[in-house]
């Protein structure tokens, strides 16, 4: 695809670059260099689009690179944004910082950044929710219902997408995180028993019938077929999937022993091991594999320079889950539903650890979030916090124990209760409440428990993931997101570095109906004689708008007049008077300044912005 260069002001498409003179301190040039944008779209397979369609999810590409050297800047992470374009928009700039500094998202603008949360229930409907807008009438964006309870879940950032396994029927399908849209990945297969995405776009598929891992390329072809060394396992041998840290490969394991590092570019598998039945595996950032061998009160470390010969660890209890910390230094060893666990310093082969929560109380499920260890109580209850730098030492803290208050057994349904939001804080299911309860390890102060949350849909809560939709840097300088928008039309693309660094704004046109003006009106309010003035009755005329600016014709609107200095508030009729102006009486009961807003809004429309009555005394 051919990419134009421009300066500012001046926009190609679809490959588009825009040359601005930027200062980027954390990458050290000099005030006066420049930087170079490109932007493509592609659809969801990865093939290029002229032009985007409205309600349709379109890959989007970033390249910024050094003007002058051609170079990719790292340490950059850029934000992004998406509105229409009207004339009475505020300067990209302008935008950008009020955009970033508040979080908040205006009617009309699509935010690219922040978390999405996938929730799996147990009536086997699926939910997406963004907690952003928790404040609005609602906060899920979309919605699938399975026909019954997936077997296993996963998720796709890079392709904004949940993954659902249903072994009995043999297929693969995935769930569109921004549309809910269900389609089928992958059929007539033998016994799937997990799925995983690779960065490159392919999906790797667990087919315990075929005791091998199918390849499905971006466009939906069924690729390599990699059979598991070591020969057919035995009848209702389970095969998963797991991240391994590493770009390019896939780790996979058998329940009967089987271990592999898959590579994903090849396709092909670059070592295999195997061993005793395995409880759980987990892949670290340089490709070694821990395991926890079933029945043998042991965690098994397997290098990559000589995986058939395992470290063994003795840890004192028959563990079946196993959590690894980011940076591949520790690993929790527990079982769902029994009062221990442990904790290994996989640096040094050592166990650290050895404990239970409180009296009667068992473990749920473990998990590292940021330089922390988060265990949750099987009611429930209480969530144990420990600092993972301090595990081991003689003079480690206790434990911070976060009250959840609302402790109650729950009955079955294994999956994923504890998720990350950002390194600091972690988000976990309160299946009662059908909440997501947000912690952090601040939070613990005597028994009060946390009041950050989530809502995240109806039915209980079994398996919850959260996916970044943010710009992901796929590689230096490179970064991709998805988005969707609703309606067609000229729109422009918002992109900030941060304060001193990139920002800019780049026009593309959106194929699809056009975004209604006339569902946007403007209220304005007008003192019969000039001024408001406290403590006498006021004739107020009003004017109601559309994007157009044409006056919307109504009977009569209901407003709410509030003080913005007080407590005062009340409801106002206005109705068409006799010279067919909309009027209403009100009396002020104080100086200062007061909102205006309508209560009925008329159907089809939205609010742009309340009118404002300065009242004198």
């Amino acid at each position: 695809m051919a990419t134009g260069v421009s300066k500012r002001g001046s926009v190609l498409w679809p490959g588009v670059a825009v040359v601005l003179a930027a200062a980027l301190p954390a990458t050290g040039q000099p005030a006066d260099s420049g930087l170079v944008v490109e932007v493509t779209v592609r659809d969801r397979s990865g093939e290029a689009l002229r032009t985007p369609r409205s309600r349709e999810p379109f890959r989007l590409a970033l390249k910024i690179s050094d003007a002058k050297t051609g170079q990719q800047p790292t340490g950059l992470r850029p934000a992004a944004w998406i509105r229409p374009v009207a004339a009475d928009n505020a300067s990209c700039t302008d935008t950008a910082r009020a955009l970033r500094a508040t979080r908040g998202t205006p009617r009309g603008v699509i935010d690219l950044n922040g978390e999405l949360i996938g929730v799996l229930n147990d009536d086997a409907s699926f939910g997406v929710v963004d907690r952003r807008l928790d404040q609005s009438g609602a906060n899920m964006i979309a919605a699938a219902t399975f026909g019954h309870l997936p077997d296993a879940i996963a998720f796709d950032r890079a392709g904004l997408r949940a993954l659902a396994v249903l072994t009995g029927e043999g297929r693969v399908e995935a769930v569109d995180l921004l549309t809910g849209e269900r389609r089928l990945l992958a059929g007539d297969l033998a016994e799937p028993t997990d799925v995983r995405a690779s960065a490159a776009g392919n999906l790797w598929i667990a087919e315990a019938g075929r005791d091998a891992f199918v390849e499905v390329k971006p466009d939906g072809t069924v690729g390599a077929r990699l059979a598991l060394a070591g020969g057919p396992g035995a009848a209702g041998n389970r095969l998963f999937l797991r991240e391994t840290g590493l770009a390019g490969f896939v780790g996979a394991y058998s329940g009967d022993g089987r271990l592999a590092l898959i590579d994903d570019l090849a396709p092909a598998i670059v070592w295999s091991a195997a061993g005793p039945p395995v409880a759980d595996a987990r892949f670290i950032g340089n490709g070694t594999v821990v395991v926890l061998p079933s029945g043998r009160k042991a965690m098994d470390i397997r290098y990559t320079d000589d995986p058939g010969e395992p470290l063994r660890i003795p840890i004192g209890i028959d563990a079946t889950r196993l959590a690894i910390s980011a940076d591949g230094r520790h690993a929790v060893a527990y079982s769902p539903g029994e009062p221990l666990f442990v904790v290994v310093d996989l640096a040094t082969a050592r166990l650290v650890e050895a404990g239970h929560l409180q009296e009667r109380m068992a473990v749920e499920e473990a998990a590292f979030v940021g330089s922390n260890l988060y265990i949750l109580s099987e009611d429930g209850g209480a969530v144990a916090i420990f600092e993972t730098a301090a595990l081991g030492r003689k003079d480690r803290p206790a434990p911070r124990i976060v009250g959840l208050a609302r402790g109650q057994p729950q009955a079955g349904g294994a999956g994923t209760r504890i998720a990350p939001l950002d390194a600091s804080r972690a988000l976990v299911v309160d299946r009662g409440g059908a909440i997501g309860l947000i912690l952090h390890d601040a939070m613990a102060i005597g028994n009060v428990p946390p009041e950050d949350y989530v809502r995240l849909s109806s039915g209980v809560p079994l398996s919850i993931g959260v996916v970044d939709r943010s710009l992901a840097e796929i590689a230096p300088g490179r970064f991709e997101t998805v988005a969707r928008l609703e309606a067609g039309g000229e729109h422009e693309l918002i992109v900030t570095t941060g304060v001193g660094g990139l920002t800019t704004c780049i026009r593309f046109a959106v194929a699809g109906d056009g975004a209604r003006s006339d569902r946007v009106f403007t209220l304005k309010a007008f003192p019969r004689d000039g001024t408001y003035s406290a403590n006498r009755s006021e004739t107020v005329d009003f004017e109601l708008r559309d994007g157009e600016g044409r006056e919307i014709a109504v009977a009569g609107v209901r407003f709410l007049v509030s003080s913005l200095q007080s407590s005062w508030t009340m409801p106002v009729d206005a109705r068409r008077g006799p010279d067919n102006r909309l009027e209403a009486e009100i009396r002020f009961p104080h100086p200062g300044l007061f909102s205006i807003s309508p209560v009925d809004i008329p159907q089809a429309f939205e609010l742009r912005e309340p009118a404002l009555a300065q009242v004198s005394p």
